[in-house]
């Protein structure tokens, strides 16, 4: 009876020796075949952290250096992970026989260095923005060439026989033989004038080109095409010639000029003889004098009587007359088109114009 009671009192005592170290492993042979009597090992489990180990076992976290020492296979003290192996004293102050004099003092954990990082520069500001102006009939500005442009294409005639077509006819092309026309494409519809006289000189200018619509091709067929008429500006009739289509940008920036330039008017849209404000008017300057969209000139007119003789002799120069100001809004090799932008008084083909310059 006592024999029995002896044995359960022993399996009992192994049974609670397990139960209360459920993370060690048996002991491993050391290399000469003989058990090492003063470590074990620890099998990490998911929320262990060497300091929390050390107060396990030990009751005092701060010795967790020494436990880092002892496994140099941890590279990183503050990550540890489920089924690493820790080898550890039974008795930490066993530990301090082979430590290399880790001090008993507490030891507090540096905290890690973070590097200063400079901020990005903060990008440059945007430049400032460019005063401009918004036309939106830019489409129905013509232009002057110094030849006669054919044009890829013209109007056979209306659907309906009509001969003053506007917007929402259907017309019949005829494309050159060079152009190949889609459904879709968009094409100006203009008029070529007779050759244009300088007001001043007299010498020949060129022709000018009014606009006088866009259409859209709706179908192609081997001899011709059809069109419906998208735009109307003017009355427009069979024969009048056709060029592809491109959308001006209806906002001009406004650039002051950097040279003095001076020139003249040629005429203004519609051959009109008193010019005023809003009207589309041509000058005799143009993309070889430097001239660009969004340029500006002030429309002067000089005295007839350009000075006095006084009676000392000395002579007397009369102010010009300020008339207006033009936008310049297409720019053509020679010639561009303008916009009267303020006209202070009518003036005519002729007058005398002069760039506006930033200083």
């Amino acid at each position: 009876m006592k024999r029995t009671i002896l044995i359960c009192l022993m399996a009992g005592t192994l049974l609670l020796a397990f139960t209360q170290t459920p993370h060690l492993r048996a002991q491993e042979a050391t290399p000469h075949g003989e058990t090492d009597q003063e470590t074990y090992i620890h099998v990490v489990v998911k929320g262990d952290t060497l300091w929390d180990i050390c107060e396990s076992l030990y009751g005092n976290p701060w010795v967790w250096p020494k436990v880092w020492q002892m496994n140099p296979h941890i590279t990183n003290p503050h990550w540890i992970y489920p089924g690493t192996e820790l080898r550890v004293y039974y008795d930490v102050a066993g530990y301090n026989k082979e430590s290399t004099g880790v001090e008993e003092t507490a030891v507090v954990e540096e905290a890690p260095v973070v590097e200063e990082v400079t901020p990005p520069p903060p990008p440059p500001p945007p430049p400032p923005k460019v005063p401009s102006l918004t036309f939106a009939e830019i489409d129905q500005v013509g232009f002057i060439t110094p030849f006669k442009p054919k044009g890829v294409g013209l109007i056979l005639g209306e659907e309906r026989e009509r001969q003053l077509i506007g917007a929402a006819d259907k017309v019949y092309l005829k494309f050159r033989e060079s152009t190949q026309p889609a459904v879709g494409d968009r094409f100006f519809i203009f008029r070529t004038s007779l050759m244009i006289k300088h007001p001043l000189t007299n010498k020949d200018v060129g022709y000018l080109n009014t606009i006088l619509g866009i259409l859209e091709v709706t179908y192609v067929a081997p001899d011709h095409a059809g069109a419906i008429v998208r735009s109307s500006y003017e009355s427009i009739s069979p024969k009048d010639k056709l060029l592809p289509y491109k959308k001006r940008s209806e906002e001009i920036a406004l650039h002051d000029g950097t040279e003095p330039k001076r020139g003249s008017i040629i005429l203004s849209k519609g051959d009109l003889r008193l010019i005023a404000d809003q009207q589309i008017v041509f000058i005799d300057l143009g993309d070889n004098d430097e001239i660009k969209a969004g340029n500006r000139f002030e429309v002067f007119r000089q005295p007839k009587v350009a000075h006095f003789i006084a009676e000392d002799e000395s002579k007397i120069m009369l102010k010009d007359q300020i008339l207006g100001e033009l936008l310049v809004l297409a720019v053509e090799p020679e010639t561009a088109a303008a916009l009267v932008t303020k006209a202070l008084n009518e003036f005519v083909p002729g007058e005398k114009i002069r760039l506006i310059t930033a200083n």
